[in-house]
């Protein structure tokens, strides 16, 4: 009992991390893709005899593998691409991920988060340290929720583009309902999908593959440094 209120206890604590709402997702909508263009089921329909008799253990450990891989190395791969093709596009377009960066480059108190991280190793200032620390920890931590959104976001493109002639995924049986149930519960959904969608089209395209929503300059109060 004690090791299941444990788990339930850690598990609610994570659901309140918006970086893990994303990777179980982008589990559960890329798992039910492979579901269906293996063994032609819905993550829907799928049953415990369904897994004890259609599953073998080495083809589970070899797709968990494989989407390791795709979260840690093919998206920033597709990242990279997409974000070649993305900054050809009309400055109004980019225009609406605004960048947080700009402007600090020579406005006054501001300083590169490289630059103060040299001063803080030449000076050995441990406060300066310290501020380069926290705010490139903090910068990782928001790329990561950044990388994961542009995960969500791809993976939801593939479960349209990858699913076989007659079979609904699980994207698509979601829209379905909230478009054709005639209940006031569907007005959630759609509303909820479409919360989601903005979400990571917003963060995904450019927190990550334009990096506008990384902030590399820290305000230092009477500071004159020029950043070169």
């Amino acid at each position: 009992m004690e090791k299941f209120l444990t788990a339930t206890s850690t598990f609610i604590e994570k659901s309140t991390d918006t970086k893990y709402f994303l990777l179980f997702a982008s589990f559960l909508i890329l798992t039910d893709i492979a579901l269906l263009n293996t063994i032609n089921i819905s993550i829907l329909q799928l049953t415990y005899t369904d897994i004890t008799n259609k599953l073998a253990i080495g083809a589970v450990l070899v797709y968990m593998a494989l989407f390791l891989f795709y979260v840690s190395i093919l998206m920033p791969v597709v990242s990279y691409v997409l974000f070649e093709f993305i900054k050809f596009a009309p400055l109004r377009f980019l225009g609406i991920f605004s960048d947080v960066n700009e402007g600090k480059f020579s406005k006054e108190g501001y300083i590169s988060i490289d630059n103060l991280k040299n001063e803080a190793v030449l000076e050995n200032n441990s406060v300066k340290l310290n501020l380069y620390l926290k705010q490139e920890s903090k910068n990782n931590d928001e790329l990561k929720l950044y990388q994961l959104a542009f995960t969500c976001l791809i993976t939801g493109c593939l479960s349209f583009i990858l699913v076989p002639n007659g079979t609904s995924t699980l994207l698509g049986s979601i829209f379905t309902y909230a478009l054709t149930s005639e209940n006031s519960l569907n007005i959630l959904v759609s509303i909820s999908m479409l919360l989601l969608m903005g979400y990571c089209i917003f963060l995904g395209i450019g927190g990550y593959c334009l990096y506008r929503f990384t902030d590399r300059y820290v305000y230092l109060m009477n500071n004159k440094h020029v950043n070169p």
